[in-house]
């Protein structure tokens, strides 16, 4: 089968942001992304765990975006401008797709 080259986008953010990072993904001509709910992790500020938590605060998801190489720099700065000031991490990997019309 063949396969293309894309980037894939991967964002771990606090819940309350995520409006904010699904507007700026739109506002950036990308056609889709996926929110996983981050369930518990270890960082620089110690080990984390959703269990428990009745509210947003304090809650993490991820967003997985795929698009093109060309538009990677464009999403990614102006993401980063959104993700920065709170607690999160971005990640960018090489992934092959074999539905390139979809991103």
């Amino acid at each position: 089968m063949h396969t293309f080259a894309k980037k894939q986008i991967q964002i771990i953010c606090e819940r309350p942001i995520l409006k904010r990072v699904q507007r700026h993904l739109a506002g950036n001509g990308v056609k889709g992304f996926t929110v996983l709910p981050a369930l518990s992790g270890l960082g620089s500020e110690g080990e984390w765990d959703r269990e428990g938590m009745v509210g947003d605060v304090g809650q993490m998801v991820m967003v997985l975006v795929v698009l093109d190489a060309a538009d990677l720099d464009r999403v990614l700065t102006d993401i980063f401008e959104v993700v920065s000031p709170q607690m999160g991490v971005i990640t960018i990997s090489d992934v092959s797709v074999v539905r390139p019309d979809r991103f």
